[in-house]
């Protein structure tokens, strides 16, 4: 039990609080934006034209925002806690494009393959 104990202290010692913070904020945003349905959040939708936005299922948008948005801040800090229990904080700038470039990959095929789902299924005018 003192084994764990140590090995725990030893990991919030190394951990840096930036990528927690920032982990945490994306997080909090993903909350705002799925659950509280604060959708002026997500970019373009101020800016879209009325008609537009009439096309666009923005309840989906906004629960899909939020799961990605909370599973980057979640893929953040849980990088920042593994190279802190490694003792590799040094290397966590190393980790972080790796993560970036996925949940971009996962975020885009995702959304390419689900953009039926984020139009009304009464106007499908969009270009394929």
């Amino acid at each position: 039990m003192d084994e764990i104990i140590n090995v725990v202290k030893q990991t919030v010692k190394s951990v840096d609080v930036v990528p927690i913070v920032l982990g945490l904020f994306f997080i909090i945003i993903a909350i705002v934006v799925g659950v509280f349905k604060q959708y002026w959040l997500i970019a373009g939708v101020n800016t879209a034209p009325k008609k537009e936005l009439e096309k666009i299922d923005l309840d989906y948008v906004g629960k899909y925002f939020g799961l990605f948005l909370g599973v980057f801040g979640g893929i953040i800090i849980l990088g920042s806690i593994i190279c802190g229990y490694l003792n590799i904080m040094k290397h966590f700038h190393r980790f972080m494009p790796f993560a970036i470039f996925a949940f971009v990959a996962f975020l885009f095929l995702h959304g390419h393959i689900k953009k039926d789902r984020i139009y009304k299924k009464n106007e499908r005018n969009y270009q394929k």
